[in-house]
């Protein structure tokens, strides 16, 4: 099937309805309100349900001898090689990039990073960022905060690396704006050190005696028998009813309990590339708590409360002074949603990505 625009997803990246990781929404989100979304194949491994029509499924090659990164990468360059695409986006893997920008030399090959690039193989040193960028159309960062870790050591090319965020339909939230707040304390994302679970699950122990008819809910997965997770399950459990735990929803759910939620807290302990969550529940109309760390701030903006740094006492407490502060509580939450719509609605967003394209390849429809 011929496309001239592929992308391409990490291969563990869940790409379905019942299972998805933040670079699938970001994935989905682009391709469902481009004006060239008919022109553009998704590749992965097969899944149930997938979130877009585009999806394609691939058969990866593998061998006992061959990293499985690799073999997937290749399965991508098979399925592909018949009607080679003019466009390639490789999404978070620097091996899938290479292989297919060498086997696809006339195609614009550019690499999506959602994570930080000094940590990742093949883009750790400064060498190797400018070898990405040498032979990359463009570098896309999801915030300015990646993308300052992508051009630490790299001298030229910078006009070539470029932002966009993983931006989502702020603008159809904000047709929720009425809805009635319930008093709930959210946290979403996965329940690993990392994230700040065990942070959110003390400073809500802590905070909800004082606070008569507020409730909490997690959402968010552990590591099978992970003794982290178990922390805050303990952690939890004092509050009995008044603290709920799920561990997957479907995301049409946690948007639906983002905006019943009165505060959502993003307490990362670790340099958040970007914050896909944080940027949800803004755009749903949460008064948002989060620490700084990595792009947090820069989607935060002056829109929500900054911890920094992020404890367990100091969240207790700010969610105290929030939850008993109806009126500040307001003003932060249409703070929160302006700034969704105003910075990150994908349309503007997935325009400008569309605009790209049709500079370098001309005979994309307009």
């Amino acid at each position: 099937m011929s496309a001239a625009i592929a992308i391409v997803l990490p291969r563990r990246e869940r790409f379905s309805v019942s299972r998805f990781g933040a670079v699938a929404l970001t994935v989905d989100d682009y391709v469902r309100h481009s004006a060239l979304r008919d022109q553009t194949a998704i590749l992965g491994l097969a899944t149930d349900e997938p979130l877009n029509p585009a999806f394609r499924a691939i058969a990866p090659q593998d061998t006992f001898w061959r990293r499985r990164t690799r073999g997937f990468a290749l399965g991508c360059a098979a399925d592909l090689a018949p009607a080679p695409p003019r466009h390639i986006d490789v999404h978070n893997r620097v091996e899938i990039f290479h292989l297919l920008a060498r086997r696809f030399p006339e195609a614009a090959a550019s690499l999506w990073l959602h994570n930080d690039p000094q940590e990742m193989r093949g883009a750790n040193r400064a060498a190797q960022r400018r070898r990405i960028l040498a032979r990359a159309r463009f570098v896309f960062c999801v915030s300015e905060w990646v993308r300052g870790r992508f051009l630490a050591g790299v001298a030229d090319g910078h006009e070539r690396v470029l932002v966009f965020p993983c931006a989502i339909d702020a603008t159809a939230e904000a047709a929720h704006a009425g809805a009635a707040k319930a008093p709930l304390i959210l946290f979403v994302g996965r329940v690993i050190p990392e994230k700040g679970a065990l942070l959110f699950a003390e400073a809500v122990a802590a905070a909800l005696p004082g606070l008569p008819g507020w409730q909490a809910m997690l959402i968010g997965g552990a590591r099978a028998g992970s003794e982290y997770g178990q922390r805050v399950q303990a952690a939890l459990a004092p509050l009995g009813a008044r603290a709920q735990r799920h561990d997957f929803m479907p995301h049409e759910a946690v948007m639906a309990t983002c905006r019943r939620a009165a505060i959502a807290v993003v307490p990362s302990v670790w340099d958040e590339p970007f914050g896909r969550t944080a940027l949800e529940a803004m755009a749903a109309g949460a008064a948002g708590i989060a620490s700084r760390r990595g792009g947090l701030p820069e989607i935060v903006g002056d829109a929500g409360l900054i911890l920094d740094p992020v404890t367990a006492a100091g969240l207790s407490a700010t969610l105290a002074a929030l939850a008993g502060d109806e009126r500040a509580r307001a003003d932060w939450q249409q703070r929160a949603r302006a700034r969704a719509v105003e910075n990150f609605d994908i349309r503007p967003w997935a325009a400008r990505l569309d605009a790209l394209r049709r500079d370098i390849d001309p005979a994309l429809p307009r």
